[in-house]
């Protein structure tokens, strides 16, 4: 899979975001029916454009482009599912636009397979416009005949069954056309695909978890807080766990079994039908876990209802059915533990539904966890026949690409870019964007140990899975408290000390590791005072939050907690490039370097969500849909600048170089250069965010002045760590780059007092036109690289259709 399909993912998980919210905002039957087709409706955008990418390069000519605009569609859909069903005056018509934006997306994709395939496939897959044009011809009467019913018919009612009418012609009339007009031609790609929006939405249930409480205001961090999300994580965790254990893989290991003329049937079956199942579960279970961790305070303990716990439970007891079903069609066997969890969960419900909130959660989280005991005990030889049906896959995975459980990691990261933008949000001041930097800079750091040590230990054994889940937990309670990260609010836990005492804790767990995995290769002594830089680092870091949760602290103090965080970073970062040479490995540069690829996509991944909330449940306008179009231009361009080039031409190097100059390019040109890269595209988000709710938001002030300076700094800032990682790697200066980096910071003060959207559109023309003029030029370049690599996070071994 290309990383430009990985950038599309990431704006899904904006999309399944606000399907939540939808719910959460119309949390009764018809809203979580109207939720569950709106899922179902994604998913047919989402699997088309899989089928698409498993026939054509999507980062090939003018697929570029036209995936980006996707992405832009997609964005746009998102933004418009809050007022699918009921519009909101003062802008377009919801329900049209996001009808409008669905059907663009389904019919580019149709298109292009209809052009792209060969002249004997394109007959049968003509007969696929038959499901769509009648599913179109439905959506478009649900979004406008309610308009023109008598006042005494249901429009909603009437809506909804016409919504529901499209949703069933689309999934039932492809299904009746068979699987005559696709074929899957790459097994790895199809499967990975499938995987990864597994991923993605249990990532987004990830980041409801963290988001539960809103992102307004500071509501106060106590230990119900604490546990309800730690139970909620266990919940996640197992629900990961089981998937990537055995289903995930079984359905590949099946799927490549099977010859190419059934191959497809079960393809279908598997991956479009049953995982769509398991996709509903976990946006139900992600609902009920928001609902029970708003609801863990005395005064919000009303919001826990019957209904609250039915659909968390319900969403567990849909994702198992779904993973059943799934180890069933594909190798026919049974997993004894999920019908354990199945049997469980039902009967306790009526026990579920007496408790509070917290309680629910935790009895649902010790139901999923008998379940992994189960498989280790009582089940372990169906279980170990399980594994075996689907090692050949699960190793291929394991030891060829970033693993699931990084994957998993890099979920919770997301989360943690959003509250580091929170925090910069509810404290819109150069102070309070410092701090936020400052958070990101320690997140960075045990980021990118936790990257060294997954390139050296390429295992998937269960005290190494157990680490991981410990890190992620660790890595989602930092991500709660960022926003009080420098402040103490009443009644709550400090802040602070929360940060400071999880990231120590995070060190130390990596300390560990480093001891375990050089103890035959290193003496401990020596490793032992390559550790004092960072002791020094973080009792610096304790200090700072000793002073920082001071309950009335002098004025005095806050430069003081400034001074001792920079310090701790300096110290940190210093401590780190003296040692790091003689401690460090890259055994696999591939993998290295897809996972700083990983991180600019979640990076980038981020910013879409900033523009998507700044507009999220405001009136749609043409200011609005323009200003959507025009920041994801811009972002696209800033992929481009990284992923056209850059990114392949630094694979070759890694992979050329020898051990110690391996090391020493891996330490500047990524774990260095890569952190103002993160930083430019933060800053961006926050810009981004500030940007478009002045667009959105007539009424309030026509300007934010710290919102459009970072909105410039950022760009500036990401393009110049940007060219300085190109000239560590290739030791050239692109001329035309550095103009441009040049003439977008003359622009700042230039476009100072332009409206907000016109300041917005020349910052992306400028940078757009600089980068497609230096692309052009590095014609040569890529024509002697020819096609990259195949990704290593994904497998992709597709012959490339000639889509230029």
């Amino acid at each position: 899979m290309t990383r430009l399909e990985l950038f599309l993912d990431l704006v899904f998980v904006y999309a399944f975001l606000s399907v939540t919210d939808l719910m959460a905002e119309n949390f009764r039957i018809e809203g979580l029916f109207q939720g569950v087709l709106v899922v179902l409706l994604l998913w047919r955008c989402w699997s088309s454009y899989t089928l698409l990418g498993n026939v054509v390069r999507l980062d090939r000519g003018f697929m570029r482009p036209l995936i980006f605009g996707l992405a832009a569609t997609i964005l746009l859909i998102g933004i418009a599912t809050p007022v699918i069903f009921t519009d909101r005056p003062g802008g377009l018509f919801g329900p049209m636009i996001f009808v409008v934006a669905f059907l663009l997306a389904q019919s580019s994709a149709l298109l292009i397979l209809t052009y792209t395939v060969s002249d004997r496939t394109r007959r049968p897959l003509l007969r696929a416009w038959l499901p769509f044009s009648g599913g179109a011809i439905l959506l478009l009467s649900g979004a406008l005949l309610p308009r023109h019913l008598p006042s005494d018919v249901d429009g909603g009612s009437v809506q909804l069954a016409l919504f529901f009418a499209a949703t069933a012609v689309d999934f039932i009339g492809v299904r009746a056309l068979g699987t005559g007009t696709w074929r899957i031609v790459s097994v790895p790609h199809w499967a990975e695909r499938h995987r990864l929006v597994m991923l993605i939405a249990l990532g987004e249930t990830i980041i409801s978890i963290g988001t539960s409480r809103g992102l307004i205001g500071d509501p106060p961090i106590t230990w119900s807080v604490i546990a309800g999300s730690a139970l909620s994580l266990v919940v996640v965790a197992v629900l990961w766990w089981r998937y990537f254990d055995i289903a995930g893989f079984a359905a590949e290991q099946a799927l490549e079994q099977r010859p190419a003329a059934t191959r497809s049937r079960l393809g279908r079956d598997a991956h479009t039908v049953l995982h769509v199942v398991m996709i509903v579960g976990l946006v139900l279970t992600a609902l009920g876990l928001k609902r029970a961790l708003s609801s863990v305070e005395p005064d919000t303990a009303h919001r826990w209802d019957l209904l609250s716990a039915l659909v968390l439970y319900g969403g567990v007891l849909v994702y198992l059915l779904g993973q059943v079903a799934l180890e069933r069609r594909t190798i026919r066997l049974l997993g004894r533990s999920p019908l354990l969890g199945i049997v469980l969960v039902t009967a306790l419900v009526p026990i579920a539904v007496r408790l509070p909130a917290v309680g629910a959660v935790g009895l649902l989280a010790a139901i999923l966890t008998s379940m992994v005991l189960a498989d280790l005990t009582v089940f372990r030889r169906r279980h170990h026949v399980l594994h075996r049906q689907a090692a050949q896959a699960a190793v291929r995975a394991a030891t060829s690409g970033v693993t699931p459980k990084e994957l998993f990691l890099d979920l919770v990261v997301v989360y943690t870019f959003i509250q580091v933008t929170v925090l910069m949000t509810r404290h819109p001041t150069g102070v309070g964007v410092v701090q936020a930097l400052a958070v990101l800079s320690v997140l960075w750091v045990a980021w990118s140990l936790y990257t060294q040590v997954g390139n050296v230990l390429r295992s998937e054994s269960i005290p190494v899975r157990l680490s991981a889940l410990l890190v992620v937990a660790l890595t989602l309670t930092i991500g709660i408290a960022i926003p009080q990260a420098f402040d103490v609010v009443p009644d709550g836990l400090p802040g602070p000390l929360i940060v400071v005492i999880c990231y120590i804790t995070l060190r130390m767990l990596h300390l560990t590791a480093l001891l375990v995995l050089s103890r035959d290769r290193i003496p401990r002594a020596q490793l032992l005072r390559a550790g004092v830089p960072n002791v020094a680092a973080l009792v610096l870091l304790v200090f700072a939050a000793l002073a920082s949760s001071r309950p009335h602290a002098p004025a005095g103090l806050s430069q003081l907690v400034a001074g001792l965080w920079l310090a701790a970073i300096v110290v940190d970062l210093a401590g780190g490039y003296l040692v790091v040479r003689r401690f460090w490995q890259v055994t696999s540069a591939k993998h290295w370097t897809d996972r700083y690829a990983l991180i600019i996509l979640i990076a980038l991944g981020e910013a879409v969500i900033s523009a998507g909330v700044a507009v999220f449940g405001r009136p749609i306008s043409w200011s609005v849909i323009v200003a959507v179009a025009t920041s994801m231009a811009l972002l696209a361009t800033l992929w481009w600048a990284y992923f056209d080039t850059d990114a392949i031409v630094a694979e070759h190097v890694m992979r050329d170089r020898a051990r110690n100059q391996r090391v020493a390019l891996a330490r500047d040109a990524y774990t260095y250069l890569h952190l103002p890269m993160i930083i430019g595209l933060m800053l961006l988000a926050f810009g981004l965010r500030r940007t478009l709710d002045v667009v959105s938001d007539p009424s309030g002030p026509a300007r934010d002045p710290l919102g459009y300076a970072l909105l410039f700094a950022g760009v500036v800032v990401y393009l110049l760590a940007n060219q300085a990682f190109w000239w560590r790697i290739q030791h050239e200066i692109r001329w035309v780059r550095a103009t441009g980096i040049l003439l977008v910071a003359i622009l700042a003060p230039a476009t100072n007092r332009l409206p907000p959207l016109w300041a917005l559109t020349i910052l992306t023309a400028v940078t757009a036109a600089v980068i497609m003029i230096d692309s052009r030029r590095a014609g040569e370049l890529r024509r002697r690289l020819h096609e990259p690599p195949p990704s290593t996070i994904l497998t992709d071994v597709r012959p490339v259709n000639p889509v230029r």
